[in-house]
């Protein structure tokens, strides 16, 4: 039997906006996202459910879009994303047949516990979906194995 736990914490990103005015701070240069969102407030209060896509994990409400002639005041890599528990396992059993020869049966199991792992948050103000989870890494998965070895 063996098995491994990681932990890690959630990756930096930035609030940009998306509405229809990104071009906010007036350079016109057509790349990145054009400008931040103001913070209006606390992202991390107040915070309300989200749509059927995945559950809100900022409050939408503490950012507004820019002034005008202004990059934002959020600035870059303001949140992060969801910190990620994972447990792995695996067990095995080695039978020998001869001096030169075995065999080797595992069961490989990836997330045993089938805990939901969220891997990004919608960062563009104006989305339907804004500071809502939309995507999540791997649920449980299991494999078997064989191996003969000579």
């Amino acid at each position: 039997m063996s098995g491994l736990i990681g932990f890690q914490t959630g990756t930096p990103f930035s609030v940009v906006n998306g509405t229809d005015f990104a071009d906010a701070a007036g350079v016109a240069n057509g790349v990145g996202s054009g400008s931040f969102a103001d913070r209006a407030g606390d992202p991390r209060s107040g915070v309300t459910r989200g749509s059927d896509v995945g559950p809100r994990l900022y409050n939408p409400d503490a950012f507004a879009a820019p002034q005008g002639l202004t990059f934002g005041n959020s600035g870059r890599n303001s949140l992060t994303n969801p910190r990620r528990t994972n447990f792995d396992m695996s067990l095995f059993k080695h039978f020998p047949i001869k001096e030169a020869y075995a065999f080797e049966f595992r069961w490989d199991l990836f997330n045993i516990f089938n805990h939901t792992q969220f891997s990004g948050i919608d960062n563009s103000l104006g989305s339907s979906t804004f500071l809502e989870a939309n995507g999540a890494h791997r649920a449980r998965t299991m494999q078997f194995g064989a191996k003969v070895i000579f």
